[in-house]
């Protein structure tokens, strides 16, 4: 059936829970407000459809060094413009007149390059591997800045580590980290699994 156990799965997402631990310290330092990324639920998938949702926007991570390949991080719009909000000295209360363009996107994808920074140091600690990654590109409806990667779209499996992301009162969402086989199976190689 799937080429990815539950239990091999739920290694990705411990490994996830981990290094997005450190991303949500990063988070809260550059927003200056509470942040909290916890309780991962894993999923193993034969596809992610909800990438072409309207509401989402999707930050593709490609691995530079000790990971070949590229993950996916999967944002409600909403949070990002929170978050955006934030890094650009407001408060996060009403982001009813933004939308995203290229000044948002340009936070966001700090945002995301200073999160995912962390998430490759702490990979880097519990693999044992230099990691590195290149920086974060964003895709959303308003503004296609990458195609999907064609290992997340071809049908093989893919692993859904969903979490729960708090920023002090103002979010209270979903994080989505989507890991591709290949990337799965270098990382349990690496974790002897």
């Amino acid at each position: 059936m799937k080429n990815i156990t539950q239990e091999q799965a739920d290694v990705i997402g411990e490994i996830a829970n981990i290094c997005t631990g450190t991303a949500a310290t990063t988070l809260s330092l550059i927003t200056n407000h509470p942040t909290n990324i916890t309780t991962p639920r894993v999923a193993v998938l034969a596809n992610e459809e909800s990438l072409t949702s309207d509401d989402r926007i999707l930050i593709k991570v490609p691995y530079t060094k000790g990971i070949d390949g590229t993950n996916l991080m999967v944002l409600q719009i909403s949070d990002a413009l929170i978050i955006a909000n934030l890094m650009m000295g407001g408060d996060g209360t009403d982001t009813s007149q933004m939308q995203i363009d290229d000044l948002t996107l340009s936070a966001i994808s700090e945002a995301m390059n200073q999160m995912c920074g962390s998430i490759a140091t702490s990979m880097a600690s519990i693999l044992g591997v230099p990691t590195d990654i290149g920086y974060p590109l964003i895709n959303s409806k308003y503004k296609k800045t990458f195609d999907i990667p064609e290992e997340l779209c071809n049908g093989t499996d893919i692993v859904r580590v969903t979490l729960r992301l708090t920023v002090e009162n103002l979010i209270d969402s979903e994080l989505i980290q989507l890991y591709p086989i290949s990337i799965v199976r270098q990382i349990l190689k690496q974790e002897d699994i």
